[in-house]
């Protein structure tokens, strides 16, 4: 029996030097209003605060120094657009695919920093599975009618020399350049635990889903980063339409961080 625990943080006053006696991260009250402790407005979650301690026992299943260690080592910098919450998010994925067998992948990584969080907390837990990290390096390569908002060259400002550069203290990391939905077809094919989408646009979230979808281990976790995201309309269309017609099964998390999580069912 697998159980798979899934929650989000909200870090942005984390101290990684509190004492004891402070070690709570303070409640946020950045919304209008405040948070209403269970309000029945899913927007209101999206925020939601929640006290997590942060210090000597902060619980198995909580953000501990561990994870902020690795954090911190992306965020600061910003090598990664994601924040604390999304990484425990894949910090989470991460944990709960350790034992399962395949490859993982990330089709987005802009400047390296979650494939360098990904491979970190994978390296923490003495695993090294094979990685494939996809980018253009040159933005979007192309948008649809499904994109509004989104532009061609969008997320230019990295480069593959710099994030190859980047990722080269992980031996099991390939990082492919070019556009996705064409570098596919020449990858190896293999069995896959975990999957980062972060594409933004719909074309090329549906494209991997189809491809990545029946390749998943079972227990295996898909990570639909801006499912939620009003900015990228086309991420929840296309996760919608490849779940509908899939003939796999997946669970479906809402992670409330704007991305989704999705399990693999085991097949019967």
């Amino acid at each position: 029996l697998r159980v798979c625990l899934y929650t989000t943080v909200q870090t942005g006053r984390y101290d990684p030097g509190m004492s004891d006696e402070t070690r709570r991260v303070i409640k946020d009250t950045s919304l209008p209003g405040g948070h209403e402790r269970r309000s029945p407005d899913p927007a209101q979650w999206v925020n939601r605060s929640m006290l997590y301690y942060v210090g000597k026992a902060p619980g198995p299943y909580r953000p501990g120094p561990e994870f902020f260690d690795l954090a911190n080592e992306v965020v600061p910098s910003k090598q990664t657009l994601n924040g604390y919450d999304e990484l425990y998010v894949i910090y989470q994925a991460v944990r709960n695919v350790a034992e399962l067998h395949g490859a993982c992948a990330e089709v987005g990584v802009y400047r390296g920093g979650s494939a360098y969080f990904t491979a970190s907390a994978f390296e923490a837990m003495g695993l090294s599975p094979e990685f494939h990290a996809f980018d253009t390096f040159a933005g979007h390569p192309t948008v649809t009618d499904h994109d509004p908002g989104h532009e061609i060259g969008r997320f230019a400002d990295t480069s593959y020399e710099a994030v190859k550069a980047y990722l080269a203290r992980f031996p099991n990391v390939t990082v492919h350049h070019g556009d996705v939905t064409k570098l596919l077809p020449s990858v190896a094919d293999s069995a896959y635990r975990l999957v980062n989408l972060d594409t933004d646009l719909y074309e090329s979230t549906l494209a991997c889903l189809r491809y990545f979808g029946p390749r998943m281990s079972p227990g295996g976790v898909v990570i639909v980063a801006d499912y939620s995201a009003g900015k990228c309309p086309g991420v929840m269309e296309a996760t919608t339409e490849y779940l509908q017609d899939a003939p796999e099964r997946f669970q479906a998390w809402d992670q409330r961080t704007e991305s989704l999580v999705l399990v693999k069912r085991a097949t019967r």
